[in-house]
This record gives C-alpha cells, structure tokens and sequence, in this order.
C-alpha cells in the first residue's frame, strides 16, 4: 500500500465541518402535513467523518431548512407528501478511529497495514496518533457494523407498516459508505421491502456507486474527493462545483467538502434539492406497504 494512499485519508482529518446557521430563518409550513391521508417521507441526513453530534444536527437542519424553502416550487407529487426530517449519526469517536475507519471501507485496509502506513508515512510520531499506536487495536478500531446495522434497522422500521413511509437518505463524505452498505443491508434481507421504497442521494462521495441508482454530487473544488480520485480513479467522477465563492477559502468550510458549503454555494446547492426531488418523486409512485 502506498504511502500516498495514506497521506489523502489523512485530509478527511485536517478538513473539519463548521458553519453557523442564518439567524431567525423561517420556512413555510407544509400543508400535505395537516393532512392525515398524505403519504409520508423519512429524509434522513447521514454526517461524515470528524463530524460531533451537534454539528451533525446543524448539517441535518441546514439540509431541511433549504429543502423546505424550495418545497413550494417543486412538482405537486413532493408537494403532497409530508416530508419528516431524521438524523442517522455515524458516530466520531475521534480523528484517528474515523481515519482508520475510512482506510478500512474505501481501501480494504487491515488495522496493521493502516498503522504500518502512518509509520512509514511518518504521521506516527507526534500527539494522538502516537497515543493511539501505543496501545493494542481492538475491536473498536474495526468498521463499526453496529452502526450500520443500525441504519438498516430504522430504514426498515419507517418503510414497514405501520409508518409506511418512503425514505430518502442524503450522506455527507463517509456517510456515504454507510449509507450503502446499508441499502445492502435492507435489501439483503429475507423479507424485503418494495424496491425503489428506499432512496439515495449523495453528496461529496468518496465511492464508487450509488445504491439503488441513486443520485449524487461532488463538486471539482473539493480537495479531499479530488485527492481520493487520484488515488482511486475509480471514485465517482466531479458532477458539479461552487462556482467563484470566497467559501472556497475559508477555513470553516474545509477545501470545498463541508455540507453546509454544498448546501450554500451554486450551483451545487440547487442541483442537491433537483436530485432530492427527482428521487421523491420516483418515491411517490411506490407503495411501502
């Protein structure tokens, strides 16, 4: 393995997630709510790596805040559906455990050849990591598949009667690799849901697919997917981008990767909300239940 692979895993540390959310910013309240009839969606927000709980739920947040601002615009058969936002945590439990993790899903990496690749890359030597290193690698240095079993189980339990609610996941960076594995895992059970119930769209991706022939966007001015792409041609191709912003230089939205930057530049935040559209309606016309 060499030792570039390590040095571009190594962004998804240094690129942190911040933003501070528009003060007072009100949305209209959806009609198809107050009624009962109305079919219903779970959109689920999945964060990425180095990302805490509560930056998390600003993510999830911003994401309902443009989504809903745009509702009114968009075709009637996502208008008539009442929309329920949720979070589905990946969790951090710090930078290197993330790093390792994203080593494992994306590169195939063992914990011994990661550590042996921070040695030889000479990122071993100093602070956490080094921390780290002195202690034995246990099982929670693995690929946490608690949590995407967890994932799957809330799919299921939102597409099943009685919620009979369709789901459109929307991943961030690693999230996205959750988020994969666990449409597999909805659908690699026994007693499977309608197909075409349960729906991606992905944003600055780190994969090479998206399950479900989901949707995706990365834009050309991130640094970290475009690293990965150096590396791993075979990661899904740039699709989009933040046109001329000064968030490309400003550390809070970290080299062009952080959602809230995705959701604040154009053209990347309108065509988030088509894609987000598009699925919903594909959603509309099947029933889970």
């Amino acid at each position: 393995m060499s030792t570039n692979r390590y040095l571009v895993l190594s962004l998804s540390v240094l690129l942190g997630v911040a933003w501070l959310p528009e003060a007072g910013a009100q949305v209209p309240a959806q009609s198809a709510c107050h009624n009962a009839a109305a079919p219903r969606t779970a959109i689920y927000f999945v964060n990425g790596v180095t990302t805490t709980r509560d930056e998390a739920r600003l993510n999830g947040g911003k994401l309902e805040l443009e989504f809903l601002s745009m509702l009114p615009t968009m075709a009637p058969a996502v208008q008539a559906m009442c929309h329920l936002f949720f979070l589905n945590i990946n969790p951090t439990s710090g930078a290197v455990k993330d790093f390792l993790e994203a080593g494992q899903q994306r590169l195939g990496l063992t914990s011994t050849t990661f550590w042996q690749g921070l040695e030889g890359a000479g990122l071993a030597t100093s602070g956490v990591i080094a921390q780290v290193l002195q202690r034995s690698v246990n099982n929670a240095d693995q690929i946490d598949q608690e949590t995407i079993q967890r994932h799957a189980s809330a799919y299921r339990e939102q597409i099943a009667s009685p919620s009979c609610r369709r789901v459109l996941i929307v991943p961030h960076s690693q999230g996205n690799l959750y988020s994969n594995a666990s449409y597999d895992e909805v659908y690699g059970q026994v007693q499977k849901p309608p197909l075409g119930a349960l729906k991606i769209v992905g944003v600055a991706t780190p994969a090479d697919a998206v399950q479900g022939s989901g949707l995706y966007r990365t834009s050309r001015t991130d640094i970290l997917i475009s690293g990965i792409r150096l590396i791993l041609p075979g990661t899904l191709p740039a699709n989009t981008n933040w046109g001329i912003s000064p968030l490309l230089v400003s550390p809070a939205y970290s080299g062009g990767h952080s959602f809230i930057g995705y959701l604040t530049a154009e053209p990347s935040r309108t065509q988030i909300l088509m894609d987000m559209e598009s699925s919903l309606i594909a959603l509309a016309s099947v029933n889970p239940c």
